[in-house]
């Protein structure tokens, strides 16, 4: 508990303010008993004293309300203005190669990136991060939002792109993702490309990728590159035209693309053969690229002075009672 004003605190000085009435008010001379046993006067003289006891915690009550005492009823963070993060993930069909994740059992590449990257958002709260995903055409999942119960829940529903969008368009997705973090109001901006597979678009005039990462250098944005998988493993056709839905053989990933467009892009170059290095890796992107505002906690209060109020007038109600009886005093 807290409280609000304690300023008020300082009008406990008049707590003996009814002992000192009491002292002050003029007294008469009345007949006495004194030549009768004297056993039970201690025990009068003691109680005669509770109404005056009684309006003493009546003024605590009263200036303790005052001071408005509080108790903790919740508390919000509010997002600072930290690092603006967009993710750009490939979701090709050879993203669908299995690999051994940290457990030891296999799961998909996509599906691996989906659960750290699930991870590395739940780790920083107080920066906007948004999510595009591409395979010959890029799509924005997210913008860039703190809202990360919706950014989480839109990067669960993606699914692989099916076997007629296969291609690898690098350099439109780059460019898609520059778009909203060229319009984020972050100081410090961040794009993290994952893929698993080397640039060949199946579209008209696509942007050549290092021309993309040579963009996010003037516009003062790091760009780090994830080389997911190694050559070979099982990829599973979503829509298999046979009854043999397994295809070997996957390319390797272009780490030497990869490499030259984290170093136009300011960046660094990772490389993960598995899902326990790929969330190595986000670990690692995760310490470089602190925030450099944390957020704010807004903490929510309940006022706590009305116990304090109605207690001061059930101890008035009954000093009153008691005055009007045993202990009444005449003028």
């Amino acid at each position: 508990m807290r409280l609000a004003e304690p300023g008020w605190l300082v009008l406990l000085v008049l707590a003996p303010l009814p002992w000192l009435l009491v002292r002050s008010r003029p007294r008469i001379t009345w007949p006495t008993l004194g030549g009768f046993p004297r056993g039970g006067r201690i025990a009068t003289a003691a109680m005669g004293g509770i109404p005056i006891l009684l309006r003493a915690m009546a003024i605590v009550c009263m200036v303790v309300a005052l001071a408005r005492p509080q108790t903790v009823g919740g508390r919000t963070r509010i997002a600072g203005q930290g690092v603006a993060i967009m993710a750009v993930l490939d979701h090709s069909p050879s993203m669908t190669t299995e690999e051994a994740d940290e457990g030891g059992s296999r799961i998909t590449r996509l599906e691996a990136a989906k659960r750290t990257f699930a991870r590395f958002v739940d780790g920083r709260p107080d920066d906007l991060i948004g999510l595009v995903v591409f395979a010959n055409y890029p799509d924005r999942v997210s913008p860039l939002t703190p809202d990360h119960a919706f950014l989480l829940e839109s990067a669960r529903s993606i699914r692989p792109a099916l076997p007629g969008d296969q291609g690898t368009n690098i350099g439109d997705a780059i460019a898609l993702a520059l778009e909203d973090l060229h319009a984020a109001p972050q100081r410090r901006k961040v794009l993290i490309l994952l893929t698993d597979g080397q640039n060949s678009p199946a579209v008209p005039r696509p942007l050549n990728p290092e021309a993309a990462a040579r963009l996010a250098r003037e516009l003062g944005i790091t760009l780090h590159t994830i080389a997911v998988g190694q050559p070979g493993g099982i990829v599973r056709e979503p829509e298999p035209v046979t009854k043999l839905d397994l295809i070997a053989e996957v390319d390797a990933p272009d780490y030497v693309l990869l490499r030259r467009l984290a170093k136009l892009g300011g960046g660094r170059a990772f490389e993960a053969a598995n899902a326990r290095e790929l969330a190595h890796v986000f670990q690692t992107i995760d310490v470089l690229e602190k925030s450099p505002v944390q957020g704010e906690i807004r903490t929510r209060y309940r006022e706590e002075y009305r116990p304090w109020v109605i207690a001061a007038l059930a101890l008035l109600a009954i000093d009153r009672l008691l005055s009007s009886g045993r202990w009444r005093r005449l003028p």
